[in-house]
């Protein structure tokens, strides 16, 4: 029987159902195979909402609520208040050797010791409200809320800043919205273009703009760290919003049509409120965005969508903030402490997993599909699950789900087949596909092949 190839993440031209491909809750792995997603076990709740997840001085914090908290037992999710920070906003973090500090968009700036004492340092002179920090060579690096040139604390104190100790792009300044430190160049990202600095250790300012280095990008939300780059929400000048990666001397769009079609929803506000996380699972590195109701995530140079079944309900996937600790990786969400798990559900909800894939034929013929058979993973689910199955003559209209159940604990040559009497239905030119389960079962596959006729 004929392979019929995995859907090659999420794609698709607008209006042109029949190139629509799907991967949800799934990625391929560059090897032929789809892979599922962690699910997401709950440690505790806080009874707050989730503002921000870091790591510091071999410890774990979450800022919910007005808390700042620290996770005292990871296994648990148990955790002790350390003090308060002001506002509903999400807030950014970086940590020096001395201190962390915390930033609220817009709002007011912490420093964190490591004797957990936090320190308000929002009055003291020359800073001003922030929405981004950079630590870079011992100093931190603070983005203005109203655009304006960015400045930088003393060596070793992240509150001390003096008065010339402020700077921007000198050539062709914009308004200043975040900023990056990647392999110690700094990153500062503007409305209209992107500006690295070098610390040239000059007095009084160190950091010099990289000359003909300014990259024609301009920055909207959901910076991340990414494999030795920086990802980002943007646009060129006259181009339309996309997401971006830093190249060498420039951003290279890494977004599709269908990525780029769910980003026009948003307003640049809202944009600007995305939260960008990164997690590696089984070592594929996987980044990831979520927009209002919206989630989706990247590998391999293909994207995926995300999303949990929240009450019946699909909505943007409870992923929320995550950090790295002591090799495993945590979230902050609503009022969930949750940690990445190899489990099928997300804090106790369920998680749709879905493939839509197509086979086309040359020159439009008519075809019947006799059966089909995929490659799941069997014999490793701990409790009785199905699969269903359904299929398209136009990518848009689809037939009534055929569900097969896959095998046991232990049964591992059992084989996922849909093969009913009289066929899978006669088609002309193409077929789409459409796998998809809710249930508690693993999701893993290495083929898909059909008998056509």
């Amino acid at each position: 029987m004929p392979r019929i190839p995995f859907a090659e993440g999420f794609k698709g031209e607008d209006e042109l159902p029949r190139t629509w491909r799907l991967l949800k809750n799934c990625w391929r792995n560059g090897q032929g195979n789809i892979i599922p997603r962690p699910g997401i076990s709950t440690l505790s709740t806080t009874g707050k909402v989730a503002r921000g997840n870091f790591v510091w001085n071999g410890s774990m914090y979450q800022v919910v609520s007005t808390d700042l908290i620290k996770v005292t037992d990871k296994s648990t999710g148990a955790f002790s208040v350390i003090g308060t920070i002001e506002g509903a906003e999400a807030v950014e973090v970086d940590v020096g050797f001395n201190h962390a500090v915390i930033v609220v968009s817009g709002g007011k700036l912490y420093t964190l010791s490591k004797a957990d004492t936090l320190t308000d340092i929002s009055s003291n002179p020359n800073i001003v409200p922030s929405v981004d920090v950079t630590h870079i060579k011992d100093r931190f690096v603070y983005i203005p809320a109203d655009g304006t040139p960015a400045f930088f604390s003393d060596v070793g104190a992240a509150g001390t800043v003096q008065v010339d100790s402020f700077f921007d792009a000198g050539e062709l300044p914009d308004s200043n919205k975040a900023s990056i430190n990647i392999k110690d160049t700094l990153y500062i990202f503007g409305s209209d273009s992107i500006q690295p600095f070098r610390d040239t250790g000059a007095s009084p300012v160190p950091y010099r703009g990289v000359q003909g280095a300014r990259i024609p990008a301009g920055y909207l939300g959901g910076l991340l760290e990414y494999e030795d780059t920086a990802l980002f929400i943007g646009r060129k000048k006259g181009q339309s919003l996309g997401i971006f990666a830093l190249a060498q001397g420039g951003a290279t769009r890494i977004s599709n049509t269908r990525i780029d079609l769910i980003l026009q929803k948003y307003t640049v506000g809202q944009l600007a409120e995305t939260v960008a996380s990164r997690f590696i699972w089984n070592g594929y590195d996987i980044a990831t965005f979520s927009i209002g109701e919206d989630s989706f995530g990247f590998f391999g140079g293909e994207w995926f969508l995300l999303d949990t079944l929240f009450g019946g309900t699909l909505r943007a996937w409870g992923g929320g903030y995550i950090t790295q600790f002591e090799n495993e990786y945590f979230t902050a969400f609503e009022d969930k402490i949750g940690k990445l798990d190899k489990v099928n559900k997300d804090y106790g909800e369920r998680i749709s997993r879905c493939m839509e894939t197509a086979f086309e034929q040359e020159d439009n013929k008519k075809f019947s599909v006799q059966s089909l058979e995929v490659g799941v993973s069997q014999g490793y689910n701990s409790s009785i699950g199905s699969m269903a199955l359904q299929t398209s003559r136009d990518g848009v209209l689809w037939g009534p789900p055929v569900y097969r159940n896959l095998g046991e604990v232990g049964k591992y040559t059992d084989r996922l087949e849909w093969n009913p009497p009289g066929g899978l239905g006669n088609f002309q030119g193409y077929v789409g596909i459409r796998l998809y389960t809710t249930e508690d079962i693993n999701f893993t596959a290495d083929h898909m092949q059909a008998n056509f006729r």
